[in-house]
């Protein structure tokens, strides 16, 4: 099963924000790694720790270093740019575990924009693509303390399971995809 690229433009999707911002959503090209360092400079150390579990400069290299060599047959992201100013807003990487049924979710979005709605677009597309390619689950680790994100993947459909101390799991199956 292929899990890569589509045509350039045949995913893209045009949404608007609960805050009112014009946004697209596409996958996430490789010339827009400029445009990821740039995004994460817009990101508060706080939000990154939380979507990271941790403090430090490396993290964020190493989640480029990621998105510079996403493979096709196992990984996509899907970003989402401002329509007016093609600002990142927000950016979502799906990656296919060993057994081609399930995958797990990253998301981050620009700290001002939280709340906006660019998240749920985000996540609402990644789980059209999981279900598009016939995937049965998708989970994301989640500080608990993160209850913005627990709260939204609560309203998506996902379950949450209690992994260790602070950390909860996100998943959401197949009979929950398109909800």
């Amino acid at each position: 099963m292929d899990f890569g690229l589509t045509l350039a433009g045949v995913s893209d999707r045009h949404e608007r924000s609960r805050g009112g911002e014009r946004v697209l959503i596409r996958e996430f090209r490789p010339q827009d790694m400029a445009s990821y360092r740039d995004f994460v400079k817009e990101v508060s150390p706080e939000d990154l720790r939380l979507r990271f579990f941790a403090h430090g400069a490396g993290l964020v290299a190493e989640e480029m270093n990621k998105l510079a060599h996403l493979d096709p047959a196992r990984e996509t992201a899907f970003i989402a740019l401002d329509e007016d100013t093609r600002r990142l807003l927000g950016i979502v990487r799906l990656k296919k575990e060993l057994d081609e049924a399930t995958a797990e979710f990253a998301v981050l979005v620009r700290s001002a924009l939280k709340g906006h709605g660019v998240g749920w677009l985000l996540m609402r597309r990644v789980i059209d693509h999981a279900r598009g390619k016939g995937l049965r689950r998708v989970y994301g680790d989640v500080l608990a303390e993160n209850t913005a994100m627990l709260q939204m993947a609560g309203d998506l459909g996902f379950h949450v399971h209690d992994m260790w101390s602070g950390v909860k799991r996100v998943v959401l199956d197949a009979r929950k995809f398109g909800a």
